[in-house]
């Protein structure tokens, strides 16, 4: 599965730089295990400590577009409930009024209070509901906050995990003839 994430064209859930970086740094481990009986140079020791780096660095790079992303998501979705709550409010209060004053209008003023009542009664009950809806509203986007800020540290210390294997694996090849020949 391949897709476009930011520019870059991503394989499997890593983009192409990465499985180039990938591809170059298990090139470079291939060839320095093959000479001087399985020894790297330390500036190919170096080098591979850079790719992986970069390696990291872009996985975090595009941790936080994923990041980012989520929580625009998560704004224009909480925009977007505010609105509609907003809305749906504003329209019941207007109906509940238009409903009062046809109603006192036909009734005369012996029981305009009752009316009264009544309509304040049902805006009390629409302002309720706002107030639960837009709770639920606030509470949701902050969930969708947290979710995307753990998803990205859970991505973060699976990268640094990464990285600090792969320095394992290039700190345990020997580095020269001579370690290369009692490996």
């Amino acid at each position: 599965m391949s897709f476009l994430v930011g520019g870059a064209l991503a394989i499997g859930g890593a983009s192409l730089a990465t499985v180039a970086t990938g591809a170059t740094i298990g090139a470079l481990a291939g060839k320095t295990l093959m000479g001087g009986f399985g020894a790297q140079t330390k500036k190919e020791a170096a080098q591979l400590g850079d790719e992986a780096l970069g390696v990291k660095q872009e996985q975090l790079g595009l941790l936080g577009e994923q990041k980012n992303l989520a929580l625009q998501a998560g704004q224009s979705q909480y925009a977007g409930g505010v609105r509609d709550v907003s809305m749906g409010t504003q329209t019941g209060i207007r109906d509940v009024q238009a409903q009062g004053n046809i109603a006192m209008a036909k009734s005369g003023l012996a029981t305009s209070g009752t009316i009264e009542t009544k309509v304040k009664t049902q805006t009390g009950d629409l302002m309720s509901k706002y107030k639960s809806d837009m709770t639920k509203l606030f509470e949701t986007r902050n969930l969708s906050r947290t979710e995307a800020d753990l998803s990205y540290r859970k991505g973060e210390m699976s990268a640094e995990d990464a990285y600090q294997s792969t320095l394992t694996d290039i700190e345990s090849q020997p580095t020269g003839f001579i370690e290369g020949m009692f490996s």
